[in-house]
């Protein structure tokens, strides 16, 4: 797994890199994030909170239309980057391995939102973090995660069959078959949907 300096050194190519790949891990990149924007609420008053925010990708294009943006990330690069798009924004350097800074304690969010990082996280830490970020929502609040996840974890063995050398084994992908249930069982309202071969996206209410 890269270290937040490796993602430093990423930054400049991480969106260029994305374009020219095929396949695993990105299949459907752009339309993951698409469905994530989609979802949320064009308003002014619409506050929203990017959980490792990286350049922008993901909640750029809602900036654009008005809506608030806080980003979360754990590279200083990344976050400049972002913040050259999103002048307006709102940003905090931390590892959300450590869950959320205490900055974030008083925030209220429309919507938490992610794309292409709690998979750096083990999956009692995902269960745990996820609720923590259930704290930061207002009372009709939604997470949306936009992740590389599987249905089944036969649907995740064969992808990682098929990648061969390419699978990342130091990553942590959500298998739904499995991380729904665990928050169900915390109470939370749960939907997943498959958005391509190794790609879906988990809604948390």
């Amino acid at each position: 797994m890269l270290t937040s300096e490796g993602f430093d050194t990423w930054a400049g190519d991480y969106e260029e890199s994305i374009l020219k790949s095929t396949g695993y891990p990105f299949d459907g990149y752009y339309d993951l994030l698409a469905y994530v924007q989609n979802i949320v609420e064009i308003n002014p008053d619409t506050y929203v909170l990017d959980i490792g925010i990286g350049t922008g990708a993901l909640t750029y294009e809602i900036y654009k239309k008005g809506v608030q943006i806080h980003g979360l990330d754990f590279s200083p690069k990344m976050i400049e980057l972002a913040k050259a798009k999103m002048p307006n924004g709102e940003f905090f350097l931390f590892d959300f391995q450590h869950g959320l800074p205490s900055e974030l304690g008083c925030h209220k969010y429309d919507y938490i939102v992610s794309s292409y990082a709690i998979h750096h996280i083990e999956d009692p830490l995902k269960i745990n973090f996820i609720i923590q970020m259930k704290g930061n929502l207002k009372d009709s609040g939604v997470i949306v995660i936009a992740d590389v996840s599987f249905r089944t974890q036969e649907d995740h063995d064969q992808c990682k069959i098929v990648s061969g050398d390419h699978w990342d084994h130091d990553e942590y992908y959500m298998v739904a078959d499995s991380i729904v249930p665990q928050l169900e069982a915390q109470g939370l309202e749960v939907e997943y949907i498959q958005k391509s071969s190794c790609g879906g996206i988990l809604i948390i209410k």
